[in-house]
C-alpha cells in the first residue's frame, strides 16, 4: 500500500514538471504573459508605451515583459522574438522595424498558438491578429501637408527626415502625403528624404548637412520623436531660428523648450501612453470575443474605428502643440 502511495506521488510530480515545462510557467498560474517589443528600447516614446501597456495588463492579470532592440535593427527584433517563442510567451505585441522581415518569425509563432498583435506600426496582415494603430494614414498625412504649407507656403522647398525606410507606419504616412500634395499643393517642393533610424544624434547630423546641402530649404518635417529634437538641437546649434520651419512628430514635452526659444515652431502626437493601454485592452477583448464585422469596435467603453478587412483598431486623431499650448499636457 505504502507502495502504491509513493508511486501515485511520484507520478503527479511527474506530471506536474511535464506541464510546467510546456507551458513555461507554473501550472497553478493563469496570468498570461505578453512580451511587448518595440522598434528600438530606451527612448521616451516607447517606455510611455509599455507604461500604458502595463497599467492594462494589472486590470486583466497579464504579465508584460519589455524587450526590444537598442538600435531600430530588423534582425536583433527578430532574435528577440525568437527568444520570447522559446520561452513559451502567450502573446507577442510588437512594433515591427520591417513588416517583411519579421513575417516569417510571426507566423512560426502563430502556427505555435502564439497571439500576434501589432501596435504602433504593422506587420503583413499574415503574420498576425491585429493592428492597434494609432491614427488613420490618410487622416494623418493629409493633416501633416496642411501644417507644412501654413508655415512654408504652397509653393515652399522642404525635406523629411524619417525615421527608418521600412517601418510600415512611416511609409503609410509618406504614401498619404505624397498622394494629398500631388493632388492639393502641386507646387509644394520635396527636397529629400533622410532616414535618421530613430537615433537622435543622427537627427542632428543629417539636420545640419540637409542645411548644408540645400540653401532654399524652407522647413523640416522630423517624422520620430527623435528625429524632432536632434533637428532642434541642430537649428539651435547653428542659430536658426524661424527662417527653416521645424515641424516634428514628436513628445511635447521633449520639445517644450525648443518651441518656446522659436527653434520649432509645430508639434503633432499622439498620448503614447494610451497606445500602450489600448494595445491590452484590444488583446483581451480579441481574447474574449469575436471581432466584429462592422466598422466600429467598443473597447472597454469605448468606441474605436475598426477595419474588419485589415483587422485594424484606429485609435483616435493626431494632436497639436505650439506656443499657445505646449505647457498645458505631458503625457504619463
Amino acid at each position: 500500500m505504502k507502495k502504491k502511495y509513493l508511486r501515485l506521488i511520484g507520478l503527479v510530480w511527474v506530471l506536474v514538471l511535464f506541464l510546467t515545462s510546456c507551458s513555461g510557467r507554473a501550472v497553478d498560474s493563469e496570468r498570461l504573459r505578453v512580451a511587448m517589443i518595440p522598434k528600438v528600447i530606451g527612448i521616451s516614446y516607447f517606455d510611455i508605451c509599455v507604461d500604458g501597456a502595463k497599467e492594462a495588463g494589472l486590470a486583466y492579470d497579464m504579465d508584460i515583459i519589455y524587450k526590444g532592440p537598442t538600435t531600430a535593427d530588423a534582425a536583433s527584433q527578430v532574435n528577440i522574438i525568437q527568444d520570447m517563442i522559446f520561452q513559451n510567451v502567450d502573446v507577442l505585441a510588437v512594433a515591427p522595424v520591417d513588416p517583411d522581415a519579421v513575417e516569417p518569425i510571426l507566423l512560426k509563432a502563430r502556427e505555435k498558438g502564439i497571439k500576434v498583435i501589432t501596435y504602433d506600426a504593422d506587420a503583413t496582415i499574415a503574420g498576425r491578429d491585429l493592428f492597434v494603430n494609432q491614427v488613420d494614414s490618410e487622416v494623418l498625412g493629409k493633416h501633416i501637408i496642411d501644417n507644412m504649407v501654413k508655415l512654408v507656403g504652397p509653393d515652399g522647398n522642404y525635406a523629411i527626415l524619417t525615421a527608418s525606410m521600412t517601418a510600415d507606419n512611416q511609409n503609410q504616412w509618406l504614401i498619404s502625403m505624397r498622394e494629398y500634395q500631388e493632388d492639393m499643393y502641386p507646387d509644394l517642393n520635396l527636397l529629400t528624404i533622410i532616414p535618421t533610424d530613430e537615433d537622435q544624434q543622427k537627427a542632428y547630423v543629417n539636420t545640419r548637412n540637409l542645411i548644408q546641402a540645400y540653401p532654399e530649404l524652407d522647413g523640416i518635417f522630423a517624422m520620430s520623436t527623435e528625429a524632432g529634437p536632434g533637428a532642434a538641437q541642430a537649428l539651435k546649434s547653428l542659430e536658426i531660428k524661424g527662417d527653416i520651419k521645424l515641424y516634428c512628430l514628436s513628445l511635447p514635452e521633449d520639445m517644450a523648450g525648443y518651441i518656446r526659444d522659436g527653434y520649432v515652431q509645430l508639434v503633432t502626437l499622439w498620448d503614447p501612453y494610451d497606445l500602450g493601454r489600448l494595445t491590452i485592452e484590444s488583446l483581451y477583448y480579441m481574447l474574449e470575443n469575436e471581432l466584429p464585422t462592422g466598422n466600429r469596435i467598443n473597447i472597454s467603453g469605448e468606441e474605436y474605428v475598426f477595419d474588419p478587412d485589415t483587422g485594424t483598431i484606429i485609435m483616435g486623431q493626431p494632436l497639436d502643440f505650439d506656443q499657445s499650448n505646449i505647457d498645458d499636457i505631458k503625457f504619463k
